[in-house]
């Protein structure tokens, strides 16, 4: 009687399409995993790119705010046109409007050629990604603002959660956070500056700027 022997190489089978589908779901999910992983990364690079280049642009905001304010200029006599102006009314958002004979080096002062006494205003305005923008608005004190000769403007620091005015009070020996005087101006102004917001809270600043900055002039 003949035995018959198989070869156990025969016995080899592929794979069961259960084994390929659990597999396959097994990659699914570790790639999931990875890419999962990347986004955070890509996410937390942005975030941090994005937060640095806010924070350089909160200290070149405030170097122009130092700047123009070194160089303000006001005149009891011609309030029209050389005052010093400011409105914190709007709490986290003040104003601030006065004149400045402002030095060749100040921003866009080739703009305006020989026209260095010119009006600043600096104001908080809602940009069109509905973020508050730090906006710088120039224009020659005696000329005519039409459509022809618009003011210039620029956007200094995006997403802007505050802009705070304090002004000291020799009388008070203090900071107060209002000046009614036109025709004059403080001693000292300290300027607070907060670009970006907290993610569970866009009233609260994610970097935080102040200065002190003395006035180097008085009304005449």
């Amino acid at each position: 009687m003949s035995r018959r022997v198989v070869n156990k190489t025969s016995r080899r089978r592929g794979f069961t399409l259960i084994e390929i589908v659990i597999a396959v779901t097994i990659f699914s999910v570790i790639m999931l995993g990875i890419m999962r992983c990347w986004k955070v990364i890509i996410n937390g690079t942005q975030t941090g790119q994005a937060a640095a280049a806010a924070a350089q642009r909160a200290r070149t905001s405030m170097r122009a705010i130092e700047d123009s304010l070194s160089n303000a200029e006001v005149s009891k006599q011609n309030v029209r046109f050389l005052s010093f102006l400011a409105d914190t009314e709007k709490g986290r958002f003040a104003k601030l409007s006065f004149s400045a004979r402002l030095p060749s080096t100040f921003l866009f002062a080739g703009y305006f050629g020989d026209n260095v006494l010119r009006r600043v205003i600096f104001e908080v305005q809602k940009g069109a990604d509905d973020h508050a923008n730090l906006v710088m608005t120039q224009y020659p004190i005696l000329a005519v603002i039409d459509d022809q000769n618009p003011p210039k403007s620029i956007v200094l620091a995006k997403d802007v959660s505050m802009f705070q005015l304090d002004f000291w009070s020799p009388k008070d020996n203090d900071w107060m956070t209002e000046f009614l005087p036109s025709n004059e101006v403080p001693p000292m102004i300290r300027v607070t500056l907060g670009v970006g917001h907290a993610a569970n809270d866009a009233t609260v600043p994610y970097d935080v700027i102040s200065r002190v900055i003395a006035m180097p002039v008085k009304a005449h």
